[in-house]
Formats: structure tokens, C-alpha cells, sequence
């Protein structure tokens, strides 16, 4: 299922983060759900180009992301800004 991040989010950047290759914007997430296998996959751009990257949350945040989304207040934001334990650049 595709996710949005919200006008609020895009208007605090909350939907950027900061990675080793540069910037990355983020437009909207890609998942069913969420557990601790949970490949999320956010579409944006990166320095200006449009790409998709694929992440697994860390375990340490994981239960943050997991409550939130049991509660139905889970912001696309809330996945973007978690640690991640690690991710790839799939195009």
C-alpha cells in the first residue's frame, strides 16, 4: 500500500534525511506492515533524481514505529527519521 507523507511533514522537512550519498526527499513510502522483517521502501529523490531506497528499521526503534502503527497515529516521518539498520539504493 502506498503512503504519503502529510502536507505538515513536507512543510517541516520532516520527510528529508540526511545520508552519505546526499539529501533525500521523500514522496511516499511503500508497505502492508510493520514488523521487525519489515523492508519499507520510500519513493523521492536523492540530490535531485528521482529513486527508490529500500531500509530495515533498528531494533532499537523498531517498538516506536510498532506502537505508533497499532495505535494508527504512525506519520511517515515517524519511519523516514528512525534509525536504520541498513538500506540500499534500488533505483
Amino acid at each position: 500500500m502506498k503512503h504519503l507523507f502529510s502536507s505538515g511533514e513536507t512543510m517541516y522537512k520532516k520527510n528529508q534525511k540526511e545520508l552519505p550519498e546526499g539529501l533525500f526527499l521523500g514522496e511516499s513510502f511503500e508497505y502492508e506492515d510493520v514488523s521487525p522483517d519489515t523492508y519499507f521502501v520510500c519513493n523521492g529523490e536523492l540530490n535531485g533524481k528521482q529513486t527508490k531506497i529500500r531500509f530495515k528499521i533498528s531494533e532499537e526503534d523498531y517498538s516506536s514505529v510498532k506502537s505508533r502503527f497499532d495505535f494508527r497515529i504512525l506519520m511517515q516521518s515517524d519511519i523516514l527519521q528512525a534509525n536504520w539498520e541498513s538500506y540500499e539504493i534500488i533505483g
